[in-house]
């Protein structure tokens, strides 16, 4: 028996608000003022509040069709005005408490990680850029859904009603693919190519062409000044100079020698990775102390506190060499293509390994891997596992590691049961180590065996504990006891964390040095335990901190 035709006007026009939709909703924007893991300016606490809000409104309004259509019919009226009355009241009272008891949260997360207090304004502009977002989320999908609807009217006068809802949905979601790929999303990479390739072609404050044949960009130099980029001009163009490294240690120092290639170098990883190589054969790198392999961020930028600390702690006797791969933020880098960064990791590190393998042992440079945030991410990438990292370098320096690096993930996987995941222990701290303060490079007590491998990441840093997974997973970074910068009162709620941590990751270096994605009061320390340089002190370390600490943040 062939079943009749719906009247698809009854669809149209759309239906009012969802009342369960509105209700989840006012119970999520109540979740995300509850403590993240930093604590974050207004606006983006409005993003993080809009995107929860919005979800939960999604999320009652399915709940809302699943009941009646499991009930079959329209729910009584009688029903419908008392959920309307208590959401009219209870509706409100859960937005104000969420901002009184959120402006506690703020305040107390602040303090957590050294930051001043905000006043009560900050949280009121939140909420209410927060509900303009999700109004203009909830509007936008109303506006997909009554597409679908429209179209689906349209198709309804020659087919029944559920095929024609179906093949409106479909074309509907066709057209916004379209939309999204070929217009938002290529104009967005078009505009990133076009604002930071102009940018990569400045040079920054402070740095000059290199007279010394130790620097790429000097006149004696294979790699043209020109085609470094401006953060390949800021490592080559400045640092600590041999007059510096001298006064600091005692003792007549050596010139460091920083080999790098930019973009424009060469056209391509295995070409940028050549000349890189070339470079430290013409500056007999071969010859140093220490030679660090450096993965830089997504721009190329290397962080001046960490590469200055390592020349510093040998008097100069040190080569460091890196190559660019993007002129992208690295937060670009990673939505538009985070295998620019593996790519180029790989290539560097296996064309400088095969060049200082064939020197002998007992004269060849310790050979260190380093990498800060996106720069970890891809420095790691040279190293299948860790029994490969241990092969082939003598020490590893990886700080604010990204959630999804492979070798990281692993390490972080198979800890020691008794350790907790923002801390972890690795096979007793034999070769592998993590840090989120100074007071931890000791820990634990065992011998820590050559090569050194050392993790930097601290508890409140949203770079490392971002993951898809908070989607619809509690961390363990969360389920277990945290760390000391992060609230106590911060708990995994579906959806809700993962929007409040992907907020947090643009605000990371905003907190002090120490928490965040700020590891700079770190790494005097770090890279002594790492290289244990000949003749080096506490006290050195204390002094050179001094230095370090008075460079600006870039």
């Amino acid at each position: 028996m062939k079943s009749k035709k719906v009247d698809s006007r009854r669809h149209w026009p759309p239906r009012p608000p969802s009342v369960g939709g509105l209700a989840v909703a006012a119970v999520f924007f109540w979740l995300s003022f509850t403590p993240s893991l930093l604590p974050v300016p207004w606006l983006y606490q409005g993003l993080a509040t809009g995107v929860s809000v919005a979800a939960g409104y999604a999320i009652g309004a399915f709940a809302g069709w699943v009941v009646r259509s499991l009930v079959g019919r329209p729910i009584p009226q009688r029903v419908m005005r008392w959920a309307w009355l208590t959401l009219a009241v209870a509706g409100p009272s859960i937005l104000i408490a969420a901002v009184i008891q959120g402006h506690g949260w703020l305040n107390r997360m602040e303090q957590l990680v050294q930051m001043p207090k905000a006043g009560i304004a900050t949280t009121l502009a939140a909420a209410v850029a927060g509900l303009v977002v999700a109004l203009i989320l909830v509007g936008l999908a109303r506006l997909v859904r009554d597409l679908a609807v429209w179209a689906a009217h349209l198709l309804g006068r020659w087919v029944r009603w559920r095929a024609a809802l179906a093949i409106g949905w479909v074309l509907v979601a066709l057209l916004l693919a379209f939309v999204f790929n070929g217009v938002i999303w290529r104009g967005f990479v078009s505009f990133s190519d076009t604002t930071y390739s102009a940018a990569n072609d400045g040079t920054a404050s402070g740095a000059v062409q290199p007279q010394s044949p130790e620097r790429s960009g000097s006149s004696a130099s294979l790699v043209s000044w020109q085609s470094l980029g401006k953060q390949g001009r800021s490592f080559v163009g400045r640092g600590p100079t041999q007059a510096e490294l001298s006064s600091f240690n005692g003792k007549p120092a050596k010139e460091p020698i920083r080999a790098y290639a930019g973009l424009d170098s060469a056209p391509s990883d295995e070409a940028r990775a050549d000349l890189a190589v070339k470079e430290l054969d013409r500056t007999d790198a071969w010859s140093r102390a220490v030679l660090v392999v450096a993965t830089p961020t997504g721009s190329g930028w290397l962080e001046p506190q960490s590469v200055d600390s390592v020349e510093y702690e040998y008097n100069g006797d040190t080569a460091i060499v890196s190559m660019q791969y993007s002129y992208l933020p690295s937060w670009i880098s990673q939505l538009i293509d985070k295998s620019r960064a593996t790519d180029a990791g790989k290539v560097l590190s296996a064309a400088v390994w095969d060049r200082w393998s064939q020197l002998p042992p007992a004269t060849r440079p310790k050979l260190i891997a380093y990498g800060l945030s996106l720069g970890s991410f891809g420095g790691q990438a040279a190293f299948g596992s860790v029994t490969d990292l241990k092969a082939t370098i003598d020490g590893a320096l990886f700080l604010g590691t990204p959630n999804d690096t492979e070798l990281w993930s692993d390490i972080t996987a198979h800890r020691d049961a008794t350790s907790p995941e923002w801390l972890p222990i690795y096979e007793d701290g034999a070769t592998i180590r993590f840090a989120a303060s100074t007071s931890d490079l000791g820990r634990p007590a065992t011998t820590w065996s050559e090569p050194r491998a050392l993790y930097l990441q601290h508890a409140s840093d949203p770079v490392v504990w971002w993951s898809p997974k908070l989607f619809l997973h509690e961390p363990d970074w969360l389920e277990e006891p945290r760390g000391p910068d992060v609230s106590p009162s911060m708990h995994w709620f579906p959806v809700v964390t993962f929007a409040q941590v992907t907020v947090d990751q643009f605000v990371g270096t905003m907190p002090p040095n120490g928490h965040g994605h700020n590891y700079a009061n770190m790494i005097v320390a770090a890279w002594a335990s790492v290289l244990s340089p000949p003749g080096w002190t506490a006290a050195k370390t204390a002094a050179l901190e001094k230095v370090i600490d008075a460079y600006p943040n870039e």
